[in-house]
């Protein structure tokens, strides 16, 4: 059987020697996983003893070859005994070697597929969309995973390695407020850090969190528009309401006014009658009035009309009262609201007529259906002289028919004439 030093220069003393150089790195870093990863003395002393035999392998085998180079004679004779040993021998030492590692590499995956292993939390954590990063009392790094060190290099430019230094620069860049850190990327991604004190084997350590809010940093401005928008609309929502409240109380305040302008022309109209024409008016029906419109002025009663009467009927009453005789002919309106506007159009144009036209007569034309009345309402006397203005019972008069949903329209030539259309169905 050849000994180990009759196979110098050899292909199979160059085999041996480079499979010693592979086992030896082998063994070592089996060591350096095992102890690293705390996996039991019983792992860690095979482990220990791998990479000791391949060592002491390796080193025979790299001695041989320098002692046949540089034989000076100065080997001991329990190294020349080594080298004189047979190839096979050391062949099978590197078998041996071969399958106790391999024992230990079936050993360390079983491990890693069963438990909990470092390389599996840095993984995981490596894997977090949050960025991590823990340091020491004194802002030095210990573990960072690669979220945080790309938003670190994205927002300052430098490597991860102090995190006083990053939380410096991260709250000169900080958009937030209450003490929070908001920083925007130049991607437009919004980063929210957070800081806190942990303690790990009873040494003080500070946890950097880092979180992707911009989708919900987008909702929060989008709030704050809205609410500003309705504050504004609020704001303009008061302003309408203080405007429309004192539009409601002008409005009441000019319907008072032309009510009353009315109702006391009519009584001032009907006393000039009654002063003139002693004989054709009933005195009654003028203390009436007069008393009804002296308690409507005084605020005592709301309506200077006795209660339950109908407004068409009291209309025409008004209008006789004052020397008006009023020819109602067509369809009559039973609608309260079409007979209350007619009405009013009625005593209208009764006291206009007394008034500017000398006349004595109201004729109504009436026609409708169940979509609405049509009332074209004319009167005897002198025609006017110049366009007829709305104003006072006119603008009223109007004002009511189109609250009604209806129209109205005067004509001054070649005689006067008022046609109203009032629906049947009041608007909703």
């Amino acid at each position: 059987m050849s000994a180990l030093n009759t196979l110098y220069g050899s292909g199979l003393w160059y085999f041996l020697c480079f499979v010693s150089l592979s086992l030896l790195v082998w063994a070592q870093i089996a060591l350096i996983r095992t102890l690293r990863e705390k996996r039991g003395k019983e792992l860690a002393l095979l482990s220990s003893a791998a990479a000791l035999i391949a060592f002491v392998l390796f080193i025979i085998l790299m001695d041989y070859g320098h002692s046949v180079n540089n034989y000076q004679g100065y080997y001991a004779p329990f190294q020349r005994m080594l080298f004189s040993l047979p190839w096979l021998l050391y062949g099978g030492m590197e078998l041996l070697l071969g399958a106790l590692l391999l024992c230990t590499e079936r050993e360390y995956r079983r491990h890693r597929k069963t438990r909990l292993t470092t390389g599996a939390i840095r993984q995981a954590v490596n894997l977090l969309p949050e960025g991590i990063a823990i340091s020491d009392s004194l802002g030095t790094v210990r573990l960072a995973n690669l979220k945080m060190e790309s938003l670190c290099r994205m927002l300052t430019g430098e490597l991860l390695s102090d995190a006083e230094r990053f939380l410096k620069k991260l709250s000169a860049q900080s958009i937030g407020t209450e003490g929070q850190l908001l920083v925007k990327t130049k991607a437009g991604e919004v980063w929210l850090f957070e800081k806190e004190s942990i303690t790990v084997d009873e040494e003080p350590y500070r946890q950097l969190i880092a979180r992707d809010v911009t989708e919900l940093y987008r909702i929060i401005e989008e709030l704050k528009e809205k609410n500003a928008r309705l504050r504004d609309i609020q704001r303009r929502m008061r302003a309408a309401s203080d405007l429309s409240g004192d539009m409601f109380v002008a409005e009441e305040q000019a319907k008072a006014r032309a009510a009353l302008h009315n109702q006391l022309g009519q009584v001032l109209l009907m006393g000039r009658h009654y002063i003139s024409h002693p004989d054709n008016t009933d005195p009654t029906l003028v203390y009436t009035v007069t008393r009804q419109m002296n308690r409507f002025l005084l605020g005592e009663a709301e309506e200077p009309y006795a209660e339950g009467q109908d407004a068409l009927a009291e209309a025409v009453s008004m209008a006789k009262s004052i020397g008006v005789a009023v020819h109602l002919k067509g369809d009559m309106p039973q609608e309260p609201h079409v007979r209350e506007i007619l009405a009013q159009a009625i005593v209208e144009c009764a006291a206009n007529t007394v008034k500017h036209a000398e006349g004595d007569s109201v004729t109504a034309e009436l026609s409708g259906g169940e979509a609405g009345f049509r009332a074209a309402i004319t009167n005897s006397g002198r025609p006017p002289k110049h366009p007829v203005a709305e104003s006072g019972g006119l603008l009223s008069l109007r004002r009511k028919a189109e609250a009604a949903g209806g129209t109205m329209h005067v004509e001054s030539s070649p005689a006067f004439m008022l046609t109203l259309y009032i629906p049947s169905h009041l608007p909703e």
